[in-house]
C-alpha cells in the first residue's frame, strides 16, 4: 500500500541498509523544527533532501525512517520493509520497529489525511506483514521530544491505532480548553480526569470547567513530573500528560 515507493524519488528500489524483521510495532516520528510543507511537491523535496541529510551529512547508509506520510496522507517509501532503522536511537528499537514520521515539526498539527495515512500504514504492516499493531513513539526509546507532545498525545490516546477511515477526531477536543468554559468537550475532560485517577469530590462531572477540574488537571500533571502551578488551560504538555497518567492508572488496575 506504498504510494509512492524509492524509486519515484530516484533511488535504488531497495534500501541498502542492513536487514531486519521488524515485528514489534510502530513507531512515529516529526521533523523537529516546523515543515511549513503545504503540497505533494514540497513533501517530495523535503524527503529528498531528509535522505541527502542522512546520508551525506551523518553518514548513514539510507534514509533514517521506513516510511513518511505527507501533509496530503500519502505513504512515502524510506529504508522500506524489511530493513533495519536508524531513527529509534536503539539496536532493539531499531532492529524490533518500524519507523514512520510525519512531515510536520513543532507547533504544526497533523492533518486528518496524515492521521488516516498512519492508520493505513500500520493495517498494512499488520495484516499484509505480521507486525504487531502497537504504536510507540520515539521518545518511548531514548530522552528526546520526538515526536513532540502533539503527535505523542495521539500516540498515547489510541488515535493512530483506529481503523483507517474513521471519522476524524484527532483525540486532541480538549486541547485549549480553559477555566470558565463549558459543555461536551469539558464533559470529556472530566470523565478522562476521573479515569486517571483524579477527584472532582464537590461537583462531580458537570461539564463546568470550575477551579475543581483544574486542581485535577493540576494533580494530573505532578503525577507525571510536571513543574506545572495550575490546571486551568488545557495546553499541549497538559493533554500528553493526562493521555499518559490514564494509561498508567488503568494499566495499574485503577
Amino acid at each position: 500500500m506504498i504510494d509512492y515507493p524509492r524509486t519515484y524519488f530516484g533511488w535504488s528500489a531497495t534500501s541498502p541498509a542492513d536487514y531486519a524483521d521488524p515485528e514489534s510495532g510502530l513507531v512515529v516520528h516529526y521533523n523537529g523544527p516546523a515543515t511549513h510543507l503545504d503540497d505533494h511537491a514540497e513533501c517530495v523535496s523535503y524527503w529528498k533532501s531528509t535522505r541527502d541529510h542522512h546520508v551525506n551529512g551523518r553518514d548513514w547508509a539510507d534514509i533514517g525512517y521506513s516510511f513518511g506520510v505527507s501533509v496530503g496522507g500519502d505513504v512515502f517509501e524510506g529504508r522500506g520493509l524489511y530493513r533495519y532503522q536508524a531513527a529509534q536511537g536503539t539496536r532493539s528499537g531499531n532492529a524490533g520497529y518500524y519507523s514512520v514520521t510525519l512531515m510536520i515539526g513543532e507547533g504544526e498539527r497533523p492533518t486528518d489525511a496524515q492521521v488516516d495515512g498512519v492508520r493505513r500504514l500500520r493495517a498494512w504492516l499488520t495484516s499484509e506483514h505480521g507486525v504487531s499493531g502497537r504504536v510507540l513513539g520515539h521518545r518511548d526509546f531514548v530522552s528526546t521530544s520526538c515526536p513532540g507532545s502533539v503527535l505523542y498525545a495521539l500516540v498515547e490516546d489510541g488515535s493512530f491505532t483506529q481503523p483507517p477511515g474513521t471519522a476524524p477526531g484527532s483525540g486532541d477536543e480538549m486541547l485549549g480548553l480553559k477555566v470558565g468554559d463549558s459543555g461536551s468537550r469539558v464533559t470529556l475532560l472530566q470523565q478522562m480526569l476521573k479515569y486517571a485517577g483524579a477527584s472532582l469530590p464537590k461537583y462531580g462531572v458537570d461539564g463546568s470547567y470550575g477551579q475543581e477540574t483544574s486542581d485535577a488537571l493540576l494533580w494530573v500533571r505532578r503525577q507525571m513530573g510536571s513543574s506545572a502551578t495550575d490546571g486551568d488551560t488545557v495546553t499541549s504538555y497538559a493533554l500528553a500528560q493526562l493521555h499518559a497518567q490514564l494509561a498508567r492508572h488503568q494499566s495499574a488496575g485503577g
